[in-house]
């Protein structure tokens, strides 16, 4: 999330709404929402329909706990970042979807990992086309 906020600047010039969605209640979602420091909408999925549409699977326990994701944990952790409170559902996959003005999916990308995201290139790439 953190390579979005640096570029929010240039998401906006670009004219790109960015929406931030959980599906966590509005009592855990709000301090993380409040931590992006963005001006970005926090809409809630309470349900998971939306999670479920566009196929947010819940992680394997090996890709919850795997190496990738315990090494990546502990340098964040060494670099001085606290690890957040977990939500409901930890185990909750995410990913990032561009959608157009017309309503069409322009990129679709499911998280394997907690931390597996597509790089802010190629968030920008996809806006560009």
């Amino acid at each position: 999330m953190s390579q979005l906020r640096q570029k929010q600047k240039e998401l906006v010039e670009r004219g790109v709404d960015v929406k931030v969605i959980t599906f966590d209640d509005p009592e855990l979602a709000n301090p993380y929402a409040e931590s992006l420091l963005a001006e970005w909408p926090l809409l809630v999925d309470s349900d998971r329909s939306l999670y479920r549409r566009y196929g947010f699977e819940r992680g394997s326990w090996s890709a919850i706990y795997g190496v990738s994701s315990v090494v990546r944990y502990l340098g964040l952790i060494l670099s001085g970042h606290r690890p957040g409170r977990p939500g409901k559902d930890w185990r909750q996959l995410g990913g990032d979807v561009l959608v157009d003005p017309e309503g069409i999916v322009r990129m679709h990308h499911v998280s394997k990992t907690p931390h597996d995201r597509p790089t802010m290139e190629d968030l920008l790439s996809a806006i560009k086309r």
